[in-house]
């Protein structure tokens, strides 16, 4: 047998059901704290998912539907043969894109710079009520 259907063959073999008997089974897994929610329950905890990062930074949602709606229209002029207007909705879609671009920059700025621990967070709240007891007092 030539070398080319050796390995074509074990490839082929590899992925039907392994043996039950030898445990062995030549996909991986994936281990147990890099998987889906990586097998951690953590109450009170947002989810993590496009609608709520989106409500966090709304630009980027917009430059999302510009950037969408100048590949349509792209689209769209390119199947009636319209290469000039078809150019026009691709730089649409480059402004569009570089919209979305500033926004997420822009949106990861201001979350960096107003974004406190909850260490801190609780900190400030304690030296808050502390010094609101000690304007009570005078």
């Amino acid at each position: 047998m030539g070398i080319f259907r050796k390995v074509f063959m074990n490839v082929a073999h590899a992925h039907e059901q392994p043996n039950k008997s030898s445990g062995y089974t030549p996909v991986p897994a994936i281990p147990v704290d890099i998987g889906y929610k990586a097998g951690k329950e953590v109450k009170g905890a947002r989810e993590s998912g496009v609608l709520s990062m989106a409500i966090g930074n709304p630009g980027v949602i917009v430059g999302m539907g510009l950037t969408t709606a100048a590949l349509l229209g792209m689209l769209r002029r390119s199947f009636i043969g319209d290469k000039a207007g078809a150019q026009k909705y691709m730089q649409y879609r480059i402004m569009a894109q570089f919209f979305t671009i500033t926004a997420l920059v822009a949106g990861v700025t201001i979350f960096g710079t107003v974004y406190e621990s909850k260490e801190e967070r609780e900190k400030r709240e304690d030296e808050e009520r502390h010094a609101a007891l000690l304007a009570n007092k005078h």
